[in-house]
This record gives C-alpha cells, structure tokens and sequence, in this order.
C-alpha cells in the first residue's frame, strides 16, 4: 500500500471514530426529563390519592402524582399535606413563600409509602399555583 491510502484508510477511521464517539456521548449523557415533562398518571387530592395507595402501593412507585392539598407542616427540605404526604421540594427557595393552612397543587414522583406512618412520600416536587 502507498503512503497517501495508508494516510486515506486512517483518515476514514479517525473520523468514524470521531463520529461514534459523538454519538456515544450524546446518548449516555443526554438531559434527564424534568417532572413537568414527565406524563401524569394521577390527579386528585391527597387524601383520595393516601386511600388508593393503601390498597397497592407498589402500582404507585415511581409514578408522577398531581396532588391537592392543605399545607399542615414544613421544614428546611419540604411540606407535609393533610397530615399524610410529605413532599421534599425541588426548590427550596419556596418554603419561605409557603404557610401553614395554605391551599397548593403539588407535582412530585411517588418514592415510596411509610405503612407504619401512613405517609406518603413525594419526591422532586414542584408547586403548581
């Protein structure tokens, strides 16, 4: 082989290379979805949403709620609903913004349910109003 298909053949590889290392790159490290884009599989109060859930938690792991409710509690990382969802906000900034006794409307995923507490607990929760 002459000089210049050597220096074509490696060429075409380096640039191949380049290619699937691209395309590697953007699938592994591409955005993640947020709550807002992510599809909504309930909508309805809390305390509706406490009952159902109490019947089969595991259908509800990981699913994105849409929840109504009265703020009865916070702290430093969230809220509680009616005494039975505790919903640790995507953006803290918001607690100072939040009181006890406010009616909000709450997006979060469903990370898991304490039988023992009966509480509900939301993750990456976003307020909606």
């Amino acid at each position: 082989m002459s000089l210049s298909k050597k220096t074509k053949i490696i060429t075409i590889i380096l640039i191949s290379l380049a290619f699937a290392g691209y395309g590697v790159y953007n699938y592994t490290y591409k955005a993640h979805k947020t709550i807002d884009e992510l599809e909504l599989k309930y909508s309805g109060t809390s305390e509706v949403f406490l009952k159902k859930i109490k019947t089969n938690a595991k259908h509800w792991q990981n699913v994105v709620v849409q929840l109504n409710g009265t703020i009865t509690a916070k702290d430093n990382k969230g809220i509680t609903l009616n005494h039975s969802t505790y919903c640790q906000l995507d953006d803290v900034a918001l607690l100072p913004s939040l009181e006890i006794a406010q009616k909000v409307t709450i997006k979060g995923r469903m990370i898991g349910y304490d039988d023992l507490l009966e509480e509900v607990k939301i993750d990456q929760t976003i307020i909606k109003n």
